[in-house]
Order: C-alpha cells, then sequence, then structure tokens
C-alpha cells in the first residue's frame, strides 16, 4: 500500500512547536527508512511554496519544499489524466478544496488508496481513505 502525502506533514515535520509535529516528522522518518511506502506530487510542493511565500517566510518554504524534493524522487507530476479527475471531483465533492480535490486525483490516477493528512474533510471522499498523522506514526 503506497500512501499519498498531503503538504500538511512536511509543513508540520518542519515547521515550529506544534502537537502534530512529532507525528510528521516520524511519518517522513519511517518514509525515509521504507518502513511505510509513501509518494507526494509537484502539487504538495506547489501547495508548501504558495503558503510560506503568503506569509512572507519563503525561505522556509524553500527549506520545506527541497527536503520533499531530496526525499521523494520523482514527485507524482500534475498530469492532464489528473487534472481532467477534478471537475466531477468537484460536482461530488463541492465542500472540498481544489487542492484538495488535486490530491484526491492524483490518488485515484495513481492507484493510491490512502492518503496521510490531518484534515477531516478528506473523510468524505468515499474512494480514498484518510490517515490521521497521530495513526499513521504508530
Amino acid at each position: 500500500m503506497t500512501a499519498f502525502l498531503d503538504a500538511a506533514i512536511f509543513m508540520y515535520a518542519g515547521g515550529g512547536h506544534h502537537p502534530l509535529r512529532g507525528p510528521c516528522q516520524a511519518i517522513l522518518q519511517r518514509a525515509k527508512d521504507r518502513t511505510l511506502d509513501a509518494t507526494t506530487s509537484a502539487e504538495v510542493v506547489q501547495e508548501i511554496l504558495h503558503r510560506y511565500i503568503a506569509v512572507r517566510r519563503p525561505s522556509d518554504g524553500l527549506r520545506i519544499a527541497r527536503e520533499a524534493l531530496i526525499q521523494f524522487r520523482p514527485v507524482v507530476a500534475l498530469t492532464d489524466s489528473v487534472i481532467r479527475r477534478v471537475p466531477d471531483l468537484v460536482e461530488r465533492y463541492p465542500q472540498l478544496s481544489a487542492r484538495d480535490l488535486v490530491h484526491v486525483a492524483t490518488c485515484l490516477d495513481q492507484g493510491i488508496d490512502t492518503i496521510i493528512s490531518p484534515d477531516r474533510a478528506l473523510d468524505a471522499v468515499s474512494e480514498i481513505k484518510r490517515l490521521d498523522p497521530f495513526e499513521a506514526a504508530a
């Protein structure tokens, strides 16, 4: 089973003090040690950079994005087949953000059935299972 890592995993792991920091660091370490089969996407890297640039902390975003790119090579591309799934997902799950739905579409396109994310809104998606970071770190 391959798990898809949401942007929050990287941002909590690389950020300041937060209850999710330890579990997210453990998830990334498990992926590095290959005790967790995990991947992430180009859209996740873009999301990390977007967020940190928006809050005027580009150096933090660059550090976290670069670490993700080193650990996960290659990242899953945002392809035509991924993006073509998104409009149908928007109709099915209008309560989710476009970014979340791109992540869901990526999972579906790649045959990934699990996303590790603290975002409980993803629980509404019937096609994939959301795994809470505390659970995934154990």
